[in-house]
């Protein structure tokens, strides 16, 4: 009798210890965070940031050198906020953040690019958003681990490989497209 109970409570324990559950990001990216914003761009020297900041963001066939637009987003939401700077680079800047008020659930793998008040650009080449998944424990220790299937992108910007995965500060942030604004090519 008590061996039944002992193996009936071990297969209870082991079935509820081996639930995972599954979610996916909805998005693509959450938001795009242009760091260093004041301090890069002399247009802006000053850092202060006008809430007319336009941003829109075009969509070429790959490998076509811009040529061939498939479509443009610009229902975006832009904002500056402070960032603190790392232990690496303690001096506190302006970030801006650009928050799509639009779902974008499609996949890309288009050319990108991104233009803030038609003169500052940021063209994105082999852009690829992969399917990334990532554990993460159960709270309660023992029922099973969530695990968080999100995209990560890779691309170059303006000549510049960029990589998701460089910007993991802790495993559950959102997904988001992160630039330095020394990136931004003026284009007028």
């Amino acid at each position: 009798m008590a061996i039944s109970n002992f193996i009936k409570y071990c297969s209870i324990f082991l079935l509820l210890s081996s639930c995972n559950t599954y979610e996916e990001d909805e998005q693509i990216y959450d938001f795009i965070c242009i760091k260093n914003w004041e301090t890069n761009i002399k247009a802006n020297a000053k850092g202060i940031l006008s809430s007319n900041v336009k941003a829109k963001l075009y969509y070429y066939d790959k490998n076509t050198s811009f040529k061939k637009i498939i479509t443009a987003d610009s229902l975006f939401e832009v904002t500056k906020e402070i960032d603190n700077g790392t232990e690496r680079s303690p001096i506190p800047s302006y970030a801006l953040i650009i928050t799509p008020k639009f779902v974008n659930n499609k996949p890309i793998n288009d050319d990108m690019i991104l233009l803030l008040n038609d003169t500052i650009e940021y063209k994105f080449t082999n852009v690829y958003f992969i399917k990334d998944s990532l554990k993460l424990s159960n709270p309660l220790g023992f029922l099973g681990r969530k695990i968080i299937v999100r995209y990560s992108l890779k691309a170059t910007v303006n000549g510049k490989n960029i990589n998701y995965l460089d910007t993991i500060k802790s495993e559950r942030q959102s997904t988001y497209i992160s630039l330095d604004a020394s990136l931004g090519k003026k284009i007028k």
